[in-house]
């Protein structure tokens, strides 16, 4: 597996068979192709127009794969379906969990709007590049943001928060009946549930010549994990407050104690960057 190459990702429309090449000539070191493609493209049609519009997509897609097997470079779909963005943001996160160290460019020239827009919401998440040939002559990057939170998700004791909401939005939805809204964590709650999880990130470095320390162990033989402060604690709230990956209030029953929840962009960066070797939680959560 390749994991330090160059990942293109293009949205299936009519057309993309002569937009690709124009992309290589822009973007010669590709090596990767992954076409995305509306689940609908390969839906039946009553109505001969949109018919014909299925048809021409998914012969531009089998032209794309020609073109990419001629010119040896690995070629695959991903199928995308309703709600597009919630399918594209699984799908981006699975290939990036696969090309960790890819770069990861995108040639938008084609496609639904729902799966373009989805698509161009998720590429800062990846530091992506967007391109779009509508001429289908000459690629045209996009400016986008410089928008990444990976160096944040580096921290295993983020990736838990962030898990432990996730976790409870969805014990609490799934046994709520009908649409409820995201339920705040008490942080009481919240930094509960850490302490068992908690990773230090810092340790006291022994000097030559001091004398080894006495490892202490609970009565069942455990060695406990080093003590993890309130004060820590509020350390890691605020990071992914600012950062605005949680929402930081106070809970209908509790107007004293602070409250937390995770937001949209949260859960996109969870999914995005964080480790599955990091705990059975986040593992579980992913």
């Amino acid at each position: 597996m390749d994991r330090t190459g160059h990942v293109h990702i293009i949205s299936a429309g009519e057309g993309i068979q002569v937009a690709y090449p124009a992309m290589f000539r822009e973007l010669p070191a590709i090596s990767r192709t992954i076409v995305f493609t509306d689940s609908a493209v390969h839906d039946g049609s009553t109505d001969p127009v949109t018919e014909r519009h299925r048809l021409a997509v998914r012969n531009a897609v089998a032209a794309v794969q020609e073109i990419s097997a001629s010119l040896s470079v690995p070629f695959s779909r991903e199928m995308i379906f309703p709600p597009a963005y919630v399918s594209v943001r699984s799908a981006l996160a699975k290939i990036r969990r696969e090309y960790p160290d890819a770069r990861f460019t995108f040639d938008l020239s084609g496609g639904s709007k729902e799966l373009c827009l989805a698509l161009f919401a998720f590429a800062p998440w990846l530091g992506g590049e967007v391109y779009a040939s509508f001429d289908e002559k000459t690629a045209r990057r996009v400016p986008l943001p410089d928008r990444t939170v990976s160096s944040l998700l580096s921290s295993p004791n983020h990736q838990t928060i962030l898990a432990i909401l996730l976790n409870r939005r969805d014990l609490d939805k799934g046994a709520a009946k009908g649409a409820v809204p995201d339920p705040w964590v008490s942080r009481q709650y919240l930094y509960g549930q850490l302490v068992s999880h908690y990773v230090p990130t810092r340790t006291k470095k022994e000097k030559p010549g001091d004398a080894p320390q006495p490892v202490v162990h609970d009565k069942k033989g455990r060695t406990p994990a080093a003590e993890l402060s309130h004060a820590t604690f509020s350390g890691f709230m605020s990071t992914l407050r600012d950062a605005r990956l949680v929402e930081e209030g106070y809970s209908p029953e509790s107007r004293k104690e602070k409250s937390y929840r995770i937001t949209e962009a949260g859960e996109t960066a969870f999914r995005f960057f964080s480790d599955p070797a990091t705990g059975s939680l986040v593992k579980n959560m992913l």
